[in-house]
């Protein structure tokens, strides 16, 4: 694939080292691509080099274009969400009150073939004597203000009073009402569906009665939904880990940092200076020029800070991995060129530190003999000007 194209031409250009082998392992599983390391290589490291060269991890954007209230507008993530919530908040309140007027529709039916049992006796008689099916409905209408109703049963769900007389709509469908559901298996059927229909309405009422319960169920339904069609999960959510800062690209390794007496500063790793046995010759750590010679030497990780004290009091920062890297015969860069020196100031002290930890000091003292003690941590906060630490 591309990607592992980029990451192997960048390997062999050495823009990214410590990858000794890149093999491909995807199947109809998945991707899966594997970077072997050399030994001793730190693995973040060369990850994070990884998601700043390649495609490894990559960023794009999306236009969430939507038909709000009848107006296209572009939508963040938090209003995409809030907007879709209002959306099934509004359909599944259309849905519950469609299904409300169908289930009183039907139950409003079931109680009038309850009003026709109770009564069957008159209500076959009425219909024997019609001359036609308009004449027994409408003589079933006016006689029924004379039938036996039950309170018990013939209060619809939700209603204040039992019903007193059968609708039109009543009396044609106890005319339609086919014989053998007049048989008592038949009956109890009835009275089973008109007792689901009405917890269903009760149900629909405390639905549309209740923001609590409406949005309880449209969190269940999405539940349900996410249960029956939705794979496993490919990617992960983690909390946004922020740029990638050039300190993430950089190996945590002890350096050997020389500055000589004009003003040359270097790094090499601590591991170019091998142990020398009795009798050795020893080796040049650094080329200068006649008249120069090496002034500080110091030992720190490449995540550090180096606190450089100038003779003006003031106070810079350098992260030991931003001074240049060069060999043991290099002579490094000057250090005007890694900060921002003052005309005539010139740097008088060198101070690694790893962390601006609280209860700990920085003790200065000037040529006039003014002496100042100062909290480390109140040199954690670099400015490419520099601060003033001390004054005269």
């Amino acid at each position: 694939s591309r990607l592992i194209e980029n990451a192997a031409a960048l390997v062999n250009d050495k823009r990214i080292e410590g990858i000794s082998e890149i093999r491909d392992e995807s199947d109809r599983d998945g991707m899966r691509i594997v970077f072997e390391l050399k030994r001793g290589e730190q693995a973040d490291v060369i990850l994070n080099n990884l998601f700043k060269h390649t495609q490894l991890q990559i960023s794009f954007g999306i236009i969430n274009l939507s038909i709000v209230n009848g107006q296209p507008r572009e939508l963040g993530l938090i209003s995409t969400i809030k907007y879709f919530i209002e959306h099934r908040i509004d359909v599944v309140r259309r849905r519950t009150d469609y299904e409300l007027r169908k289930a009183r529709e039907r139950e409003h039916i079931l109680l009038g073939f309850r009003v026709a049992l109770d009564n069957i006796d008159e209500v076959i008689r009425l219909i024997r004597a019609a001359k036609s099916p308009k004449e027994a409905r409408d003589s079933l209408v006016a006689a029924s203000t004379k039938f036996t109703f039950n309170e018990v049963y013939l209060k619809a769900a939700g209603a204040a009073e039992p019903m007193r007389q059968l609708s039109e709509r009543q009396a044609q469908a106890i005319i339609e009402l086919q014989l053998q559901r007049l048989t008592g298996m038949e009956q109890e059927k009835i009275a089973n569906e008109l007792a689901d229909i009405q917890r269903r309405i009760a149900e629909y009422l405390e639905i549309l009665g209740s923001e609590k319960v409406l949005r309880d169920l449209i969190v269940k339904e999405l539940k349900e939904v996410q249960k029956d069609h939705a794979d496993e999960r490919r990617t992960k959510i983690i909390e946004d880990p922020g740029d990638i800062r050039l300190e993430d690209l950089v190996a945590v390794e002890d350096m050997a940092v020389t500055v000589t007496h004009g003003g040359y500063l270097k790094r090499t790793a601590v591991d170019t200076y091998r142990r020398q046995t009795r009798g050795g010759k020893g080796r040049i750590g650094m080329g200068t020029r006649n008249e120069d010679f090496v002034e500080y030497f110091l030992v720190a990780s490449t995540h550090n800070y180096l606190l450089i004290f100038t003779n003006k009091g003031r106070v810079y920062w350098l992260k030991i991995y931003e001074i240049p890297d060069a060999s043991t015969s290099g002579k490094g860069k000057h250090i005007s060129n890694l900060i921002n020196l003052q005309p005539d100031e010139t740097v008088k002290a060198f101070l690694p530190v790893r962390e601006f930890v609280p209860d700990r000091y920085i003790v200065m003292v000037t040529k006039l003999g003014v002496i100042k003690k100062s909290e480390l941590s109140e040199f954690d906060n670099p400015l490419s000007r520099g601060i003033i630490g001390a004054t005269n």
